[in-house]
């Protein structure tokens, strides 16, 4: 699918890749996450997400904000109340290789300015289950839940009492949390199935889809009869004076107080990490669980706190993967496929085949020169790689049992959805249909993103309302939303007398949308669907311009200037305010909806003298890293610039700075030194 390695890849062809990733990504989180019904293995979907990584690491100015590298997990089932975590359940990163694995322990010791050989590691086993989080106040269990979206997750607190393994109470006072996995033995799992199978029940897919579903469900009775289990890895004692100072301190705590956990090791040297993974992966057969690899961790505390995170991943941690598999399977039929930006995306549908469990059904072909290059053909067998730079990948066409009598794959002249004629953009690959407002598909997608949780977040208005309410042409625009309740009449039956809706339906969906006519500005930019705009770079965008007006009058340059926006997304966004048809769509909707300006870090410290500034970098910092120094900053509620200009309020100063130093000191800028950042920090 991908031939090309990342570094030999231009531009345009990476914006190619890394829109089909971020479209998979999401569609298999939801599957994995919320359905637990995953279309492809653990492997295909992490292969997947490593070559997103790559492509965001190799081509920084494509970068998107709200997607794969700092999406965790999913956002939480609608039939669970919800918690919110006090401290984020990240995902970890994967490695391969040694390579990944040198690399790994090499950014940490860049990012603390340690010299090379002298962190020490815990290593455990990386259990295939659900991540779960369990709080005990003063010894008894006060609530537990899910990863969720790694903020907030769902509320399990009922039936976590369910799973073996974890005790009543602990003997502590306080409050303190435990975190781990809960988890379906291998002989349960084929027990449930073969129960499942003679009722005429759908089996699960493996023990991981199992214990999630278990886990999950909204009878605790049901995760009574599963025989769950639960390894518990982490521990956060809020403060209390357990005086735990490693991973391995916390491991034998956890053993102390009667949970679970896995065998560990530390790890002193790379000789040590390579020993224990050819360990598990040796005895792996022999277990009465999954798992996918094993887990390596900083094994100081203070260097994970120090280390914090980037996106969605902790720097302190990494998951080092077992070696993966392949399948033959048949290509059933190919279908074209239309995106919310009117990319055309060929899909290949395949005989359902079983890669250790997860059943693959689909493989997306990426592009039309994709099928010419390899002669791909509606009933070829084909060779599907889970070890690959993309998941799944068809490596190869056996032609040999091709029939003689099959077809070529042809390019579509006309969108599927629209009818409107197929063009490339310049220099690209792709097929996209430029009706975005117009062509059903596109508009659908669209609205569905409009009204979803990340945008204007309207209850009741999921994809499947949004099409019954395009095909009656109730709603053409996401503008239209805002004028459903004053139009209903007009079509004849009403919505509160159609059987899919009924009148408390039809009133909680019209007040909810009453309540969404106000909007916070970042996110009023997210819902107008910009191509790589996402939360983070909306909060970006209005950080640094006050109003939608200042969008429409927005230059290239003054994007440039943004730290965090490269030249293809500043180009983007450009290109999208110069657009009329756009303009006037935003026109339309602000005549229904009150944009209003938000406070950034509301929850933090507003008298902090970098609050809301603007701080900017030059010269070699001696006691933080660059990373780390800016990590700190944008903790503080400061804002980094590349750039230096009359917006500037503090420069921090480091050795050998040249040419921004005496800009800022032209300016009237006032200097700083990297000691000056953690002025609270006891470090």
């Amino acid at each position: 699918m991908f031939e090309k390695e990342v570094g030999s890849l231009n531009f345009l062809e990476a914006r190619r890749e890394l829109e089909f990733l971020e479209k998979e990504l999401k569609k298999h989180d939801e599957l994995y996450y919320n359905k637990n019904m995953p279309e492809i293995s653990d492997v295909e979907y992490d292969k997947l997400r490593l070559r997103f990584n790559k492509l965001e690491q190799s081509f920084p100015d494509l970068k998107k904000s709200e997607s794969a590298s700092v999406r965790i997990g999913f956002s939480p089932s609608s039939q669970f109340s919800k918690i919110t975590h006090q401290n984020p359940m990240l995902s970890l990163d994967n490695a391969f290789s040694l390579d990944d694995i040198d690399n790994f322990i090499g950014k940490i010791e860049r990012f603390l300015n340690i010299s090379k050989g002298n962190i020490e590691f815990c290593a455990e086993q990386k259990i295939d289950g659900l991540s779960a989080s369990i709080v005990f106040v003063n010894g008894k269990i006060e609530c537990a839940s899910t990863r969720g979206d790694g903020y907030t997750g769902e509320n399990i607190t009922e039936n976590i009492k369910y799973a073996n393994d974890i005790p009543k109470t602990i003997p502590i006072d306080g409050k303190i949390e435990i975190r781990g996995e809960v988890y379906m033995p291998i002989k349960a799992f084929e027990e449930l199935n073969r129960t499942r199978e003679i009722n005429e029940e759908l089996q699960f897919a493996n023990p991981r889809n199992a214990a999630a579903g278990s886990l999950r469900q909204l009878d605790p009775n049901v995760t009574k009869s599963r025989n769950l289990r639960f390894f518990a890895y982490y521990i956060d004692s809020f403060g209390s004076d357990l005086k735990i100072k490693t991973q391995i301190e916390a491991l034998e705590y956890l053993k102390q107080v009667k949970f679970n956990v896995t065998e560990y090791m530390l790890c002193q040297n790379i000789d040590d990490i390579i020993y224990y993974y050819n360990y598990i992966h040796e005895i792996r057969s022999s277990l009465d669980y999954d798992i996918d690899g094993t887990v390596l961790k900083v094994n100081s505390l203070d260097l994970q706190k120090r280390l914090g995170f980037v996106g969605r991943n902790p720097r302190h941690s990494i998951a080092y993967k077992f070696p993966a598999e392949e399948a033959k399977t048949k290509i059933k039929n190919i279908l074209i496929s239309v995106g919310r930006s009117g990319k055309i995306t060929p899909i290949a549908v395949l005989e359902p085949v079983e890669l250790s469990g997860a059943i693959i059904s689909r493989a997306t072909l990426h592009n039309f020169e994709e099928i010419k290059r390899k002669d791909i053909r509606i009933g070829d067998k084909v060779t599907i790689l889970r070890s690959g730079d993309v998941i799944p990948k068809i490596t190869s066409v056996d032609k040999k049992s091709r029939v003689d009598d099959s077809n070529k794959f042809s390019e579509p002249e006309f969108c599927p959805s629209c009818g409107a004629k197929l063009t490339r953009h310049q220099d690209l690959i792709d097929l996209y249909c430029q009706n975005r407002y117009s062509c059903p598909a596109q508009a659908v997608r669209y609205i569905s993103y409009f009204a979803s949780k990340g945008c204007f977040d309207i209850v009741g208005l999921g994809e499947k309302q949004i099409r019954e309410l395009y095909s009656e042409g109730r709603i053409k625009t996401a503008a239209d939303i805002f004028t459903l309740e004053e139009t209903d009449s007009k079509w004849g039956v009403p919505l509160s007398k159609k059987p899919s809706w009924g009148d408390i339906s039809a009133k909680k969906l019209f007040d909810n949308i009453k309540s969404k006519r106000n909007i916070d500005f970042s996110k009023f930019i997210t819902s107008l669907g910009i191509p790589g705009v996402g939360e983070t770079v909306a909060q970006l965008l209005a950080d640094n311009f006050e109003n939608v007006e200042n969008l429409f009058n927005l230059s290239k340059d003054n994007l440039i200037e943004i730290d965090g926006l490269g030249n293809i997304m500043a180009n983007e966004i450009f290109e999208f305010f110069q657009n009329k048809i756009n303009i006037n769509f935003v026109n339309e909707l602000l005549r229904h909806i009150k944009v209003n300006p938000e406070i950034r870090h509301k929850n933090l410290n507003k008298s902090d003298i970098f609050f809301g500034k603007m701080i900017a970098f030059t010269g070699k910092l001696s006691r933080f890293s660059r990373t780390e120094a800016k990590q700190i900053i944008i903790a503080r509620g400061g804002i980094i610039s590349s750039a230096i200009s009359s917006k500037t309020d503090f420069v921090i100063a480091g050795e050998n700075a040249g040419s921004k130093l005496r800009k800022a000191q032209d300016l009237g800028i006032k200097i700083i030194t990297e000691n000056e950042i953690t002025r609270n920090d006891d470090r």
